[in-house]
């Protein structure tokens, strides 16, 4: 996935050329933004802009099922892409003076363009032309344009203000998630992919379909998680056949007995100990707690939020227990 770093050098970048480049080409821009950041719908409301009309329908479905995040929605009343489908066509609606029909005008915005260029250069030549249909064909697609301008300026306004915000939010996560990210990466790589798999159904489960029970991902992603802690746990002191000095079992079983050991050992601070004590249990509390949710239904929204918080408060303290461990290797060496 993209970073939001990277995503708002090309939503300012789309911005700053904005006034200066062709419509189709900030759209085809705006197009590609909403893909990478998973904005399905609009992602395929500004493609339809771009596509000429007609064309095979089996292969143009196809091609808006290229820029869905999750495709299984296709063809769902409503979906993302049937709620794009819909905005397109009442935005391109007009209706004939001739008999008064409601048609669809379905040309692509360089298609317009062109004849808008075409009809230009007419009037400039002096040559003769149907005045009275020209000219309201080109208020029509006036229209469409300064429509489709203004949902494109729009959209690349508020992707610039959200992923402002990510970007601030991200560098701070990120030093953790990079840290816990390279161990897991070396030693587990499986749990990243499995983590990434369900927290991406999450997240779309929570855009299409809000209200969908998703318990069943819910507890496979705090599984994930639980066993991304104990892999952290496993590399900063590994499981011990003898108890610690207090009597409690370090063994492979018991990895939140030896993650308390491990701080008492690395934080010499009894008040910083304290502090991460509970910031650990905490944890262990809110995995016990989303374990009483999925017992039940558990909405999608709901269920995406709450992965989101464990997730979070994981990488945190596995990046912190990291840290320390790092800390206290060197301490090790340099004495």
């Amino acid at each position: 996935m993209a970073s939001s770093d990277y995503l708002l050098q090309l939503v300012r970048q789309a911005l700053d050329d904005f006034d200066d480049k062709p419509l189709d080409v900030s759209v085809r821009r705006a197009v590609r933004i909403a893909n990478l950041v998973g904005d399905t719908k609009h992602a395929i409301r500004l493609s339809l802009e771009l596509r000429p009309a007609g064309g095979d329908r089996q292969s143009n479905g196809e091609v808006s099922r290229m820029l869905m995040s999750d495709p299984s929605t296709w063809g769902s009343t409503t979906g993302p892409a049937e709620q794009a489908l819909t905005q397109y066509l009442n935005d391109r609606k007009f209706t004939r003076d001739d008999n008064g029909k409601e048609v669809v005008e379905a040309h692509s915005l360089t298609e317009i363009e062109f004849w808008d260029q075409e009809l230009r250069e007419l009037k400039e030549s002096g040559d003769r032309f149907d005045y009275k249909s020209d000219l309201a064909s080109r208020e029509r697609t006036g229209r469409i344009v300064a429509r489709t301008r203004h949902l494109t300026f729009a959209l690349l306004c508020s992707w610039e203000r959200r992923l402002g915000y990510t970007s601030i939010n991200e560098s701070i996560f990120g030093g953790y998630r990079v840290k816990v990210d390279m161990l897991l990466a070396d030693g587990v790589p499986e749990l990243l992919q499995q983590f990434n798999a369900v927290y991406r159904r999450l997240q779309e489960a929570a855009e299409t379909s809000p209200d969908r029970d998703a318990a069943e991902e819910l507890s496979q992603a705090i599984t994930t998680c639980r066993r991304i802690l104990k892999a952290v746990v496993d590399h900063v002191l590994p499981p011990q056949d003898q108890p610690s000095a207090t009597g409690h079992p370090l063994d492979d079983a018991h990895h939140r007995n030896r993650l308390f050991e491990f701080t008492k050992q690395a934080i010499e601070s009894k008040s910083s100990n304290k502090l991460t004590d509970v910031m650990i249990s905490g944890l262990y509390e809110r995995f016990v707690a989303v374990d009483t949710m999925t017992n039940k239904a558990v909405h999608a929204a709901v269920a995406f939020e709450t992965a989101n918080l464990c997730a979070l408060n994981t990488y945190i303290i596995c990046g912190e227990v990291i840290s320390l461990h790092a800390l206290q290797r060197d301490a090790s060496d340099g004495g």
